[in-house]
């Protein structure tokens, strides 16, 4: 004690940097250093203070850095004029995420000629003072740089922005236009940034999308040309921007701007301009356009320009709505707007504004000015259409619910509190209006959560086909474009609409024109990295190495996506790339029937069209290959190409067709190209034959060199104790390269975490991942309560169909279906008694089955919460396995019965690991307990039951799964609790543990329940104050927190009409438990099995949408993910760690499953389990390590029946288990001890010495040629003695034997020691457990 008060005391002591907040800058002449100086001299006098001050803020806000003690800093706290004062800690970089959702990561590899790219942004102009366009570290401009930045009033420009002209042809400028580059809409400033904009941390609109917005090229330059107004941007301001940023110097041109309606090549002044920028060496990056989802609807086409489509991001908005009968609606759009009360709710239709001339029929689709001012202000307008917000925003309206029909691809801002509703939503709120006399409605602020099924194209985005050449793929790429967070014009509404007064440097917005400069960001990225490429090699590239997209989220496949998502890092060396030059567009046109005269006026030279330069657009080398036809039945195309190697010099590339469409025949001559130089040249012809069986069919054409890559294999933690990094990677390396596996190992990672890079095939890659080639063919049968199909966890997307060895069944019914991720479905009710609750079909009612089919095999879903507690990313431990479902258990229970049944099926359908999380309340006879009898036949044929331990611990022997042929499961903590404070009218505040989702801004009367017994249903204060259901007097807890004297479900509180529970509980604390009302439970002070552990406490996982949070009656919280504790949660983890083995080691058998994790698990606290290995078994699984255990203790079937024999089960009685011919005898009557378990356990009675001999045999599956020592750490009590003590392998496979004997003293308790077979990579350890029983 006397050393932790001398700590403590040198603790008051120690110096820390603490950041003082003082809020707004105050207003006139400040002295910000005069000003902190003087509050650090009235702490600690004027000897300090100047020295203890590291930083004032000043010119955005007040505060200051210094140096305090923990002392000096409690006394700063109660100083007037300081908001709050926290200590200046490290904080982690947070990216905005656009960029890094396409794997573009801030520490991206870069070259010092990035710094030489010039982007000309042909836009709205640029605000310059942002500080995406700040010039710290910038040198001087390039030496080819030709331009001017005129010298404006309002507008000056720096290193970074290095060139800025005007446009404006007629001279006819708005009010709202600025004579000069700056802009005065937002839209340049945006698109400027997102391309080359520099890092700025903290960024966000009002809080919304905060992290660090940055550009895709953040040292490239700036060329600024301003040609979009506030009435459009002029074709002739256009080509007048193009002609002087060709002549100027810039490397990328980038222009988010397009005609509504498409034009031929040369009537288009984009495509002109692009034409010439191409001939220049220059490539164009465009929008495709925002007139989407029709086909055909794409205006920027032409192939010598880059044609970009949107994508999404992880990133999307909700906006809820609530109306007066306390319904809640879920909306879309970004609303920054917090409205605090319930305001009166009109429809458009009913408040028209007559003397405009307009009726309800106009005024129901809240068109400008056809609202009536006087009936819609302060109010909210329910609309029958989507809009911009403005007419009710200019009526007076306090907030507008609109109504669109489209698809929800993102969200918009508007200039007043906003939500777009669905029409199904829609109509219940128009029935809510027509119902009552005085309808109301409030609008939440919104809601940014992830948006798991990104990438997809959105409806906006324009689709192809190209309009004027149908058989040249348009788009060509996709890029971010919906809720693009970049730098925005300070003057510029954040809705765009005049009057919206807030005021933002950043903003989020949607459209291809945030696409565009993602390309353009991309393109300039490539040409850092390959300055002499042309325009077509830039663009080939990024096509070619494009991140394919889902055909299943964009029904119109390429003419949605074009190649696919851009990948810039993959970009840089796409191995070939399809060059094309000016003569090729040329020859290209001439087939497109141009004239040489018309095109000579193009391009300035002598160019002649004739049969030899005639080319057919299949001709053009263009990256990409389209054929459309007039007949379905027959359709022919021969396209010739060109490849140029850009990769390794010495390659050869292999053509593969992936996914050919049915009825069609692709051929490629030749197949194969062999290249002896960079920049040699390869032609083929790919030609494409047969019939189409659907309006549009695609494939892809993949060349491969089978290229060796440099691959990360991340395989987590550092294992415990000693461990040989490069050791055990050369081993892992080994299995797929043999002794040249040294010359594949870059770098291993052995610090401070475990992995190493390796040069790989792709071939390569996926031996050794392992996992991810076959655990697609993992299926898990989860014998539960069901299953909610239509979770997000659950989707199939990217699924193949099942496995072949599959022979299950799907018992679908008009409210259940499968998929390729729910393989199959079933239900057992013998009695064929439901609950009224219950689903006849295999649809999961109570939550629970949803909730572990999803934590061992569910699907990653970003931005899962329970109601924003435990927000983060869910996902299952093998989120590829498929999943077979058992619905065993109903509201009453699970019937043995039923569970018999499923494991008949189960084990016949072809699962390979069953995940059971039930069990009964007292322990039974292996052969009178259904789950052990079915987990028997399951190892039977090979199949590993994982068991939930129970939930009725901590007493000794409450254990209830736990037959030797199955994994007992504990249930161990995350770093992860919830605490819920209880605050007293005294003002005193009390900790208490339960997951609350409520939110109390009063306080409330709080009672005992002792004092509110229901005396009428015969109860009193004995009863009350436990809160026993219907023991509480409705009359005197309504409205009131009851106390109560112990652990309850809260049901009787809430019944009764209470607002809240305070529990006491004499128990543990370690799990919190979710309330149908606001609960909290408090200490009263304050108010040889299991065989292992996983998480089990407070864990996320998907819920159905059938029951309510709590499952209780009266809670009406419905959410797609719950939080719960129990072992229910922790044997789905096991199930997964031991499915992520069984996809790398398919062949191994159950107890080898089992041994593996066992022998693996993380070491766990004696001090903070008392109850040691009987808790904890061999420890905490680390799935990682599992998969390379190095030795294993195997058994089978005849094992299991030896130790049955040593059991007493005569051979009568196994013969009608094993339905083979088993015979107990005298030498297969086997101890426990001998039974080929993975470890060690001794019972004694107390103070008498027991000796046990213990024989084992180990199974080498490590390193093929190896030595293992016997390492022992054993506490006084325990004599240990390991017989052969080093045990030596020569393969893979062999097996030795040992034996261990064991000498046990026990007084009382447990003790407990380790065998740890140590080959200096491998550590397999095994629990020495002794104890007195009873």
């Amino acid at each position: 004690m006397k050393g932790t008060k001398m700590q403590d005391s040198w603790e008051r002591y120690k110096i820390y940097e603490y950041i003082v907040y003082m809020g707004a800058k105050p207003a006139g002449d400040f002295s910000a250093s005069a000003t902190h100086t003087n509050m650090l001299q009235q702490v600690f006098g004027s000897s300090r203070a100047s020295a203890s001050l590291v930083h004032s803020y000043k010119r955005s806000f007040n505060g200051f850095v210094a140096k305090l003690t923990e002392e000096e800093m409690q006394q700063m706290k109660g100083m007037d004029g300081v908001v709050s004062i926290f200590p200046n800690e490290k904080k982690q970089l947070h990216t905005s995420r656009s960029w890094d959702f396409v794997g573009f990561p801030q520490q991206v590899k870069r070259t010092s000629f990035e710094s030489d790219i010039i982007i000309g942004m042909l836009d709205t102009g640029i605000w310059p003072e942002s500080d995406s366009f700040r010039d710290e570290g910038f040198g001087p401009p390039p030496r080819k740089w030709k331009g001017t930045c005129h010298g404006f009033s309002n507008f000056t420009c720096n290193n970074k922005i290095i060139g800025a002209k005007y446009y404006r042809s007629d001279g006819k400028f708005g009010r709202e236009d600025l004579r000069s580059p700056r802009d005065s809409l937002g839209h340049g400033t945006h698109t400027a940034s997102t391309a080359a904009g520099g890092l700025v941390s903290m960024a966000s609109l009002m809080g919304f999308g905060l992290g660090t917005a940055r550009g895709g090229v953040p040292s490239a330059r700036i060329a600024v040309y301003k040609i979009c107004w506030s009435d459009g941007c002029h074709g002739a301001d256009v080509l007048a921007a193009f002609d002087d940023a060709i002549a100027d110097g810039v490397d990328i041109i980038s222009i988010s701007a397009g005609s509504s309606t498409p034009s031929n090549y040369f009537e288009d002044p984009i495509a002109i301009g692009a034409f010439h920028a191409m001939k220049n060496g220059i490539l164009t990056s465009t929008s495709a356009g925002n007139e989407g989802p029709s086909f055909i609807s794409i205006t920027n086409f032409s192939p010598w320009s880059l044609s970009v489509a949107a994508s999404t991001i992880d990133r999307k908005f909700f906006t809820k709505v609530k109306l007066g009968d306390s319904k809640v609606y879920k909306g879309f759009s970004i609303n920054t707007f917090e409205l605090n009360d319930m305001y009166p709710l009109i429809y458009g239709g009913d408040a028209p504004n007559t003397r405009g001339g307009f009726r309800g029929n106009t005024s129901r689709f809240c068109k400008i000015n056809s609202l009536n001012p006087n009936l819609v202000k302060g109010k909210i307008v329910f609309c029958d259409g989507k809009g911009s917000g403005k007419a009710a925003f200019l009526a007076g309206a306090t907030g507008t619910l609109m109504v669109d029909k489209l698809p929800k691809g993102f969200s918009s801002s508007f200039p007043l509190p906003a939500s777009r509703i669905s029409v199904g939503d829609g109509r219940r709120i128009a029935h809510y209006i027509n119902s009552t006399s005085d309808p109301t409605a409030s609008i939440s602020k919104s809601t940014e959560v992830n948006d798991t099924l990104a990438p997809y194209v959105p409806p906006f985005s324009s689709r192809g086909p190209n309009p004027i050449t149908h058989d040249l793929l348009k788009p060509d790429l996709t890029s971010p474009g919906v809720h693009i967070l970049a730098a925005w014009s300070p003057i510029s509404p954040i809705s765009y609409v005049k009057g919206d007064n807030r005021v933002a440097q950043y903003n989020i917005v949607t459209g291809t024109s945030m696409a565009c400069p993602h390309a353009t960001g991309a393109a300039a990225y490539i040409k850092s990295f390959h300055p002499t490429w042309s325009p077509a090699a830039i663009k080939s590239a990024l096509m070619t190495t494009a991140t394919p997209m889902s055909a299943k989220k964009n029904p119109q496949v390429e003419f949605a996506y074009g190649a696919g998502n851009i990948d810039p890092i993959k970009a840089v060396h796409p191995g070939l790339v399809y060059d094309a030059n000016e003569i090729d567009f040329v020859n290209f046109l001439c087939g497109q029937g141009y004239g040489a005269k018309a095109l000579r006026q193009v391009t300035g030279d002598h160019s002649v069209c004739s049969k030899a330069t005639n080319g057919t657009v299949w001709n053009l080398n263009y990256p990409s290959f389209a054929l459309s036809t007039f007949n379905k039945e027959s359709i022919v195309g021969t396209f010739n190409r060109s490849v140029t190697n850009v990769g390794l010099a010495v390659s050869t590339y292999k053509a593969t067709i992936i996914g050919a469409p049915k009825g069609l025949k692709i051929k490629v001559k030749p197949n194969i190209l062999s290249f002896t130089s960079i920049g040699q040249k390869q032609s083929f012809v790919l030609k494409v034959e047969g019939r189409m069986v659907e309006d549009i069919v695609s494939t892809s054409l993949v060349w491969d060199n089978g290229v060796h890559q440099e691959y990360i294999v991340y395989m987590g933690d550092l294992p415990k104790g000693d461990i040989s990094a490069s050791t055990l990677h050369t081993n892992m390396l080994q299995q797929v390269f043999g002794s040249r596996a040294s010359e594949y190992l870059l770098r291993s990672y052995q610090r401070s975490f475990n992995g190493f890079v390796a040069k790989l095939t792709m071939e390569e890659k996926k031996k050794v991942s392992g996992g991810t080639t076959t655990e697609s063919d993992i299926i898990i049968g989860m014998l539960d309560t069901g299953i909610w199909p239509e979770s997000a966890s659950f989707s199939d997307e990217g699924f193949g169909p099942q496995p072949s060895k599959w022979k299950g069944t799907c018992q679908t019914s008009s409210n259940f279906t499968c998929n390729n991720k729910i393989i199959g479905a079933r239900y057992y009710r013998t009695d064929g008694k439901l609950g009224p609750a219950d689903f006849k079909s295999p649809r999961d009612s109570l939550g629970h089955g949803t909730h572990t089919a999803s934590t061992a095999a569910g699907r990653l879903v970003r931005g899962a919460s329970l109601l924003g507690l435990g927000s983060g990313a869910a996902r299952g431990g093998v989120p590829s396995a498929r999943i077979a479902v058992y619905k065993i258990c109903w509201h009453d229970g699970c019937p043995d019965a039923d569970i018999l049944a499923a494991f008949d099926d189960a084990i016949a359908d072809g699962v390979d690991i069953i995940s059971l999380s039930a069990g009964g309340y007292d322990p039974y006879d292996y052969f009178e307990d259904s789950i052990a009898i079915g987990a028997f036949h399951s190892m039977k044929n090979g199949i590993l039951t994982s068991n939930s331990a129970g939930n009725t611990g901590p007493d000794p022997a409450t254990i209830t799964n736990f037959s030797p042929w199955s994994l007992s499961v504990a249930a161990s903590t995350i770093d992860r609790k919830f605490v819920t404070k209880v605050k007293l009218g005294n003002n005193k505040v009390y900790e208490g543990v339960s997951v609350n989702t409520f939110e109390m801004d009063d306080m409330y009367p709080i009672i005992y329940g002792g004092d509110a017994p229901n005396t009428t249903g015969g109860y009193d204060s004995s009863y009350s104050r436990y809160c026993y259901e219907d023991s509480l007097d409705k009359s005197l807890v309504d409205g009131k927190i009851v106390l109560c004297d112990w652990l309850t479900s809260g049901k009787a509180a809430i019944t009764a009409g209470a607002v809240g529970t305070v529990m006491q509980d004499g128990g543990y604390s370690d799990s919190a438990y979710i309330y149908a009302l606001p609960a909290s439970y408090l200490d009263p002070r304050d108010g040889g099995k299991p065989d292992l552990t996983a998480p089990g406490v407070d864990i996320l996982a998907a819920w159905t949408e059938a029951s309510s949070v709590t499952g209780k009656e009266g809670d009406t919280r419905v959410v797609p993910y719950n939080i719960i504790s129990g072992t229910s949660m922790s044997c789905p983890h096991a199930s997964a760690a031991a499915a992520y083995i069984k996809s790398f080691h398919p062949t191994w058998s159950p107890a080898a499953i089992k041994s593996a994790l066992m022998t693996t698990a993380a070491r766990m606290s004696v001090k903070t389990n008392t109850d040691m290995e009987f808790a904890y078994g061999a420890g905490h699984i680390d799935p990682v390590k599992a998969v390379h255990p190095g030795l294993i203790y195997d058994a089978g079937e005849a094992d299991y029946v030896n130790f049955l024999c040593g059991q007493g089960y005569s051979t009568k009685h196994l013969r009608l288990i094993t339905g083979d011919k088993s015979t107990c005898s005298a030498t297969m009557n086997g101890t426990v001890w001998d039974l080929n378990y993975p470890s060690f356990t001794i019972s004694t009675k107390s103070g008498v010495t027991v000796t046990r001999i213990f024989t084992r045999t180990v199974t080498n599956v490590g390193s093929a040629v190896s030595t293992y020592k016997a390492i022992l750490a054993v506490p006084s009590g325990l004599c240990v003695k390991v017989e052969p003590s080093v045990l030596s392998f020569k393969s893979l496979g062999q097996k030795k034997t040992f034996t261990m004997t064991v000498g046990a003293a026990v007084d009382k308790g447990v003790i407990s020691g380790s065998l740890v077979w140590d080959d200096g990579i491998h550590q397999v350890r095994s629990p020495i457990v002794a104890f007195v029983s009873s």
